[in-house]
C-alpha cells in the first residue's frame, strides 16, 4: 500500500504532515527529540512517518484539542500530552471519526482498506500539560499557550526559535464555535487580542497550508464582530449528525470557502426562526 500520509519540510526543524483527507499534524524537530503536534484522523501509521522524520529521536505527541481530526492518530502512541479539559472524551471522538471516515471514503478502495488507528491501537495515556508549560526539544522549545473558543481548552503551541505558532483549531478561516465545548464569540475575541501580544511571526493551523500572521487577526476580530450582529443561517455538518450550528458568512473578498481570505464563523444553537410577517385583510 503506498504511504497514506505525506510530509512537507515547511521550515527548518518543521514538518507538515497530511493525511489522507486533508487534516493535518506538525512535526517539531529539535537537536535531543521531536515533538508531533495533533494526529490526524488515524489513516495511516502517523507515528511511523514521525519516528522516520525525526531521524531515530524520541517522538512525543501533544494535541490542541479533543476533536477526532486531531486525536485520531494518537491510537498509535502510548501517551500524548494535552490540556487537562480536553481529556476524557475518547469516546466522543471515537464515534465522531468513524461517520468522518465513513463519509470520507465515497467509494474510495484505497481508504477503505488503509490502516485505522482507531481500530488497531487503544487509548494512549494522557498526561496534562498547563499555559506556561515548556517543552524543551533541544534547541528548539514549545510553550503551551491556552487558546480558548473553539473548544474551552484548547492548546496553541509556541516556537520562539522559529517564531511560531502551531494553533489547531483556534484561529481558522471557517471559525467553528459550535459546539458543546466551544465558548462564545466573546470569548473568541479575547484569544484573539492574546494572540496580538505573542511573540510569534507566523501561525499554522490544522487545515491550510497557508502560514497566517498577525496582519490577518484584524480581519478574524471583524468577523467576530460581524458574527455578533448577524442573524445568520442554519448550518449543519456534512458528516458528523451531531454537529449544527448557525453559520455566519462575514463580508470578505472572496466566496472560496477553501481560501484563507474567506471568514465565516459558526455559533453554537440554531437561529430563530424569523417571525411571521401578519398581513392585512
Amino acid at each position: 500500500m503506498p504511504e497514506l500520509i505525506s510530509a512537507e519540510l515547511i521550515e527548518d526543524g518543521l514538518w507538515r504532515l497530511v493525511d489522507p483527507m486533508g487534516f493535518m499534524a506538525h512535526l517539531v524537530v529539535g537537536s535531543r527529540r521531536a515533538v508531533l503536534v495533533d494526529a490526524m484522523l488515524g489513516l495511516g501509521d502517523v507515528r511511523a512517518v514521525a519516528e522516520r522524520l525525526a531521524g531515530g529521536l524520541p517522538v512525543s505527541v501533544v494535541l490542541t484539542h479533543r476533536h477526532p481530526d486531531h486525536v485520531g492518530g494518537a491510537y498509535r502512541f502510548d501517551e500524548v500530552m494535552m490540556s487537562a479539559e480536553e481529556d476524557g472524551h475518547w469516546e466522543e471522538a471515537e464515534r465522531h471519526a468513524a461517520e468522518h471516515r465513513a463519509d470520507g471514503l465515497g467509494g474510495n478502495a484505497l481508504l477503505a482498506s488503509a490502516p485505522w488507528a482507531f481500530d488497531e491501537g487503544a487509548r494512549p495515556r494522557v498526561s496534562h500539560v498547563f499555559e506556561g508549560d515548556v517543552l524543551d526539544l533541544g534547541g528548539l522549545a514549545l510553550c503551551c499557550v491556552s487558546l480558548p473558543g473553539h473548544t474551552t481548552g484548547s492548546m496553541g503551541y509556541l516556537c520562539p526559535e522559529l517564531g511560531v505558532l502551531l494553533s489547531g483549531d483556534a484561529v481558522t478561516p471557517i471559525m467553528c464555535l459550535c459546539f458543546e465545548e466551544s465558548l462564545p464569540v466573546s470569548a473568541w475575541k479575547e484569544t484573539l487580542a492574546k494572540m496580538e501580544d505573542l511573540p510569534f511571526e507566523r501561525f499554522y493551523t490544522g487545515h491550510h497550508r497557508h502560514a497566517f500572521t498577525k496582519a490577518d487577526l484584524p480581519g478574524f476580530v471583524a468577523a467576530a464582530d460581524f458574527a455578533e450582529k448577524d442573524r445568520g443561517f442554519a448550518w449543519h455538518h456534512a458528516a458528523v449528525a451531531d454537529w449544527d450550528g448557525t453559520c455566519h458568512l462575514c463580508p470578505c473578498d472572496t466566496s472560496d470557502v477553501d481560501s484563507p481570505d474567506f471568514r465565516a464563523v459558526i455559533t453554537r444553537g440554531l437561529p430563530e426562526p424569523l417571525a411571521r410577517r401578519r398581513h392585512r385583510g
